[in-house]
């Protein structure tokens, strides 16, 4: 019987990252204990050694400090005027200041959310400074702008394909085919990278997968990672996967992904007329629309939807990530519930925390997007769609897509 507890420790520590045992660390009553002490007395040597003890137990793993499932606690330490927190607990819109400790240079916040909740956030040194990732939190998130600090609260589940990516790496896939598109209705090229699942032969046909923003979920989403996972552990059936990446990534300049993304129906045209056939030409794939599915997020989510509604003929599924369907005024909702129902399934999922999503750049009453998916779905419903909808405690995030792209992979392409 030992022997057997012993291999199912052994076998849980292989099976599961160091990083949610971490997660799980009974530090419930350490900021407590600490606070109630360096606030009872008026001694400057004896706040310092009482602020460095605790600070190291915060730097040996106690971090974030988890009160409660609910209540968490952040820290700074150094030696300023000004330091707070800003992320998915404000809707990236709002810069919460974070308290001094009388007498100390340590600074706090304290918050609440959800027990399963998966927020990013960072540290910003005043309210228009520059912000950083949290020294002392090991946990990020890559996206276009750097690292975000992750926050997984205590029944938050870190999925164990990104143990190698927990400290914001990216995604680096050389394997990867490399493709200049030209287009006649854009009148320009588009990258595209297409991945091949493991064993792939011209002797098995293969569904396809279409990703817009192709490159983000690359380097940011490590998919083709999760790919080689999913088809390797025997949960989803092979596929390969076409990553399309918009001109311009990170410039201003046009055409973007803004310009292809807004219910563009000459981007619509050049995947389903001009990438879908180059694809199918060059690699052995399932040439019908219930092997093909497209997926994107926030814009791209929105596009990922309108294509597979606009052309079903091409695309059987698509998966929607934190769409932007609020956009021009519910002009994808509306078209939904004014069309007759087409032929296509859809995934659509959303976090509870993007009700301002791009709040300097979208107009006032599109910044919503947790409403926005609760009113594509409630058209959905009303027009009988065959589709799957969830929400999750989660931001407008890569933290939030690549985790769950992994659910709808296995929905769609599940053994």
């Amino acid at each position: 019987m030992k022997n057997y507890l012993l291999a199912l420790i052994l076998v849980s520590i292989i099976l599961f990252p160091k990083e949610n045992f971490m997660q799980q660390t009974d530090s419930n009553n350490l900021f407590k204990n600490y606070f109630e002490k360096v606030n009872a007395t008026g001694d400057q040597q004896q706040k310092a050694q009482l602020t460095e003890t605790f600070m190291q137990s915060v730097r040996s793993g106690q971090y974030p400090i988890f009160e409660n499932d609910s209540d968490y606690v952040l820290l700074y330490q150094g030696p300023i005027d000004s330091v707070g927190i800003m992320g998915d607990m404000t809707n990236w819109f709002e810069f919460i200041p974070m308290t001094n400790i009388k007498g100390t240079d340590l600074y706090y916040y304290r918050g609440t959310t959800e027990p399963d909740a998966r927020l990013e956030y960072w540290v910003l040194f005043g309210e228009k400074g520059f912000p950083s990732i949290d020294s002392l939190n090991e946990f990020s998130v890559l996206n276009g702008f750097g690292p975000i600090s992750e926050l997984a609260m205590p029944q938050y589940k870190r999925h164990p394909y990104f143990y190698n990516y927990i400290r914001g790496e990216k995604g680096v896939f050389p394997d990867l085919k490399h493709h200049v598109v030209p287009s006649k209705y854009l009148n320009y090229d588009h990258d595209v990278h297409v991945y091949l699942p493991p064993g792939y032969s011209e002797d098995k046909e293969y569904p396809v997968i279409y990703g817009n923003d192709g490159y983000d979920y690359v380097e940011f989403a490590v998919t083709p990672y999760v790919l080689d996972r999913l088809i390797e552990e025997d949960k989803i059936e092979p596929v390969i996967a076409v990553f399309v990446t918009p001109p311009n990534r990170f410039k201003p300049e046009v055409p973007n992904r803004m310009t292809e993304y807004g219910m563009n129906d000459d981007y619509v045209k050049f995947l389903a007329d001009e990438l879908v056939p180059l694809i199918d030409e060059n690699y052995s794939t399932i040439k019908d629309p219930k092997g093909r599915m497209i997926f994107g997020s926030s814009y791209g989510g929105l596009i990922s939807f309108y294509v597979a509604f606009s052309r079903p003929d091409v695309f059987g599924m698509a998966h929607s990530q934190s769409g932007y369907h609020s956009f021009e005024k519910n002009r994808m909702i509306n078209l939904v519930k004014e069309s007759e129902k087409k032929n296509f399934r859809s995934y659509v999922d959303v976090g509870t925390y993007e009700e301002k999503v791009g709040a300097t750049l979208l107009p006032p009453d599109e910044l919503n997007f947790t409403v926005g998916n609760r009113e594509l779905k409630k058209a959905l419903e009303e027009k009988g769609y065959d589709f799957v909808y969830k929400e999750y405690h989660e931001g407008h995030t890569w933290g939030n897509w690549r985790r769950h792209l992994i659910d709808s992979l296995i929905y769609f392409f599940g053994k």
